[in-house]
This record gives C-alpha cells, sequence and structure tokens, in this order.
C-alpha cells in the first residue's frame, strides 16, 4: 500500500466539503508539490516531438471516466498507427483495479513521448513518486479536462511538466489559457467516442419492455452537485406525468458521500417509476444499458468533456443536455436536444469546486423537451440517427488518433 493511497483514504473518511478535509487537501498539495520540485526540479527542460513510441499514462484498469479517455487515446492512436504502450498507474493511486488490459504497472522507458491522461494535481503526484527518470527527454503532454470556465491556480505547478496541453474542448482550452504561461501550447483535442451497436437486453437488466426508458447517470466521485441527479429525478417526473416511462438512475461511487445519495434516494421515494442502479458494470455491460434506454438525460451543471451523452449519442439514441460547456462541442441544436440554463455560483457541498460559475438548468425546459421524446417514438428515432452521424464525424477514434500522431510525430523536414 503507497503512501499516496493512506493519504487518500484518510482524506475521503472525513465529512465531504468539511474544513478540515479541505485542509487537509491543501497540504497534502503543498508536500507532493515540494517533493516533485525536490525530485525533478522546479521545471522540467523542454522536449520536442519525435518519432517513436508513445506512452499514454493513466488509469487504464479503473472504472473512472478518466480512464476511459486514456483507454480512448490509447486505440485511437492505434487505430491510425501508432506504437503505443500503456502505463497503468490505478494501483499507485489506490484505485480498485476491475479491468483487464494490455498495460504496465512500471514507467517504460522505450517512449519517445508521454500523454498523461491525469488530472494536474495526480500529475504532480505522479512526478513526486516516480521522480524525474520516467519524464526526462520525452515530449510530455497534459490531457487535461475541467469543468469551470477558469483552472485552479494549483494547476500552475503542473503546467511546469508538460511541453503542450491537449484540452478536450474549446471550452476546457480557454478554461486553460486563463492560468497558462504565454509559452505553453494548448490544442484542442476531444475523446475519441467510436459508434457502436450493441443489442439491448432489458431483461437482463430487469427493465419493462413495454415502457419507454430514461437513463441518466453520474459518479459521486465526479461531483454530484455538478452531475446534478436530483434534477434529472425532478424533470423525469414533470415530463412523465403519463407514466408511460421509467428512469433509470446509474450510480457511482457512492460511498464517498453517502448523505448526498440519500438525499437523492429521499428525492426518488417509493413511486417505482425511478430506479437507482449501483451495481458495478463492466463496459460491456454499460454498453447494453444504453443500448437498452430510449433517451439518455443529463442535467449537468459543468462537463469536462460529456462521456456520457457522447457515447449515447454514439449508440443512436436521443439526448436531452444541458446546453453549457464542454459537451457543446459535439452537441447541437441539430442532433439533441440542448436544455435552457442560467449561469450561477458554484455551491458545491463536496467542496471539489470552489469559486467561479456554472449552469442551473432549467428544470421545466428540461421536463417539456423529455415528454416531447417520451411520446414521440419516430422523433426520437430521428434524433438518435442525426446524433449517430453527428459523432461519427466529430469525435471518430481514427480522425482523433490521427490528429494526435501528427502532433506527437511531425513530419522530418
Amino acid at each position: 500500500m503507497s503512501l499516496l493511497t493512506d493519504l487518500r483514504r484518510a482524506v475521503r473518511s472525513l465529512p465531504a466539503g468539511g474544513a478540515l478535509r479541505q485542509g487537509l487537501h491543501t497540504l497534502i498539495a503543498q508536500a507532493f508539490g515540494l517533493t516533485a520540485w525536490r525530485r525533478y526540479g522546479r521545471n522540467r527542460h523542454p522536449a520536442k516531438p519525435r518519432p517513436g513510441p508513445v506512452c499514454v499514462v493513466g488509469f487504464h484498469r479503473s472504472v473512472l471516466g478518466i480512464g476511459e479517455a486514456a483507454r480512448g487515446y490509447v486505440e485511437a492512436l492505434r487505430l491510425a498507427g501508432g506504437d503505443v504502450v500503456a502505463w497503468d498507474i490505478s494501483a499507485l493511486f489506490g484505485h480498485e483495479i476491475r479491468l483487464d488490459g494490455a498495460s504496465s504497472a512500471d514507467p517504460p522507458f522505450e517512449a519517445a513521448a508521454m500523454v498523461l491522461v491525469l488530472n494536474p494535481h495526480e500529475l504532480v503526484q505522479l512526478v513526486a513518486l516516480a521522480g524525474a527518470a520516467p519524464f526526462r527527454d520525452r515530449f510530455c503532454v497534459g490531457a487535461w479536462f475541467w469543468e469551470l470556465e477558469t483552472v485552479p491556480r494549483s494547476w500552475r505547478t503542473a503546467m511546469r511538466y508538460v511541453d503542450e496541453v491537449w484540452a478536450a474542448s474549446r471550452f476546457v482550452a480557454d478554461a486553460v489559457a486563463v492560468r497558462a504561461p504565454p509559452t505553453l501550447p494548448i490544442r484542442v483535442l476531444p475523446c475519441p467516442v467510436p459508434i457502436f451497436a450493441v443489442a439491448p437486453d432489458r431483461a437482463a437488466l430487469g427493465l419493462p419492455e413495454d415502457k419507454v426508458v430514461v437513463l441518466t447517470a453520474f459518479d459521486v466521485r465526479s461531483g454530484f452537485a455538478r452531475k446534478n441527479p436530483i434534477a434529472a429525478v425532478r424533470a423525469f417526473r414533470q415530463a412523465n406525468a403519463d407514466g408511460r416511462a421509467v428512469m433509470v438512475c446509474k450510480a457511482a461511487g457512492i460511498d464517498s458521500a453517502p448523505d448526498l445519495v440519500d438525499q437523492l434516494k429521499a428525492e426518488i421515494g417509493e413511486g417505482g417509476d425511478v430506479r437507482v442502479l449501483t451495481d458495478w458494470l463492466t463496459g460491456a455491460q454499460m454498453d447494453a444499458l444504453i443500448a437498452s434506454a430510449d433517451i439518455v438525460l443529463s442535467l449537468h451543471r459543468a462537463e469536462g468533456f460529456g462521456l456520457l451523452p457522447a457515447q449515447a449519442m454514439a449508440a443512436g439514441k436521443a439526448v436531452v443536455a444541458t446546453g453549457w460547456s464542454s459537451n457543446v462541442d459535439f452537441m447541437t441544436p441539430a442532433d439533441s436536444m440542448l436544455v435552457d440554463y442560467v449561469l450561477v455560483p458554484v455551491q458545491d457541498p463536496q467542496g471539489l469546486y470552489r469559486g467561479g460559475r456554472w449552469a442551473e438548468p432549467d428544470i421545466a425546459d428540461a421536463a417539456a423537451k423529455l415528454a416531447s421524446l417520451i411520446a414521440d417514438a419516430p422523433a426520437r428515432t430521428a434524433l438518435g440517427a442525426r446524433a449517430r452521424a453527428a459523432i461519427a464525424a466529430r469525435l471518430d477514434p481514427l480522425l482523433v488518433g490521427r490528429q494526435a500522431r501528427a502532433w506527437l510525430e511531425p513530419p522530418k523536414p
């Protein structure tokens, strides 16, 4: 068990958003920043792109959204003909290993470039733990996500250890640019999302065949207030006055803030029209869940990319989502139902986000748009077909992989 794992577990055991927890977060960040400086120096020596293998660093074997992004970049680079190795840091950071895959828990030293698909504070922790050797003389890219209009000041420490930033959307790129030094290149590279056709399996999931199924999903560890499942339930209830639909709330990480999950359960009550699914699902099972839904609903307050809406669109599903932040890079009124919103000050009981603004979706507008889709199967089918075509054009893994290779392996002069 690593020191990092022990510290993470100790902090997670404290009340979410409490002053003690926030104070410990700050002290831990400062300690890792100092250790990274001692082991590597304040700044790395810049490196240039050159031909050779690419190492994608991330949580490849963990069931995390950011782990899904890392796996996606590996596949995209390989589809584009890249020589790719994967460094899995799941165990080092105390994340449960649930997935198989061709990744190593040790850093590969043959790589010419590294794509670091982890949050900036985790990059500083990784430098502190691994030292300079895995990163020295390699072109290092930070593939980063953020949900608000400005990234935290603490990100500046991580910016010292990368040669370039790949932002998942224009929204993220603009947020990074606020804090980044003018010499740090910032590019936009979305997550690759493949088109998939998985057969629905409502029987295995215990879902009724004679109802319209609305799916919403969230990970408490990614921010309960940000994902906003209570608003999704309220919009669904308003839209489903005639009872022709059911909702599935797929929840992960519920042990990290059980009091917030209890609020959701209290909102749902005993009506039977909304089901909370907390079972761990494999990738194939999650694909089957999306395939078994008719509509996917995301009333998020902010997104660093919007993986669930993108995956649902790739599966040909009608999607209703808040029309703000990163998801509008790949969602438009032509292929999605975008919900009206107002920008409000951030209020996050977990303390994951502090300061700034995010969106408060209009529940009445969401309910009206959701109701129109529940009542009109042909409209759902047509919207889903347009959604699938949009994702194929914007987030195709081969196109993403080719763009990444072009930046990592520039042609010889």
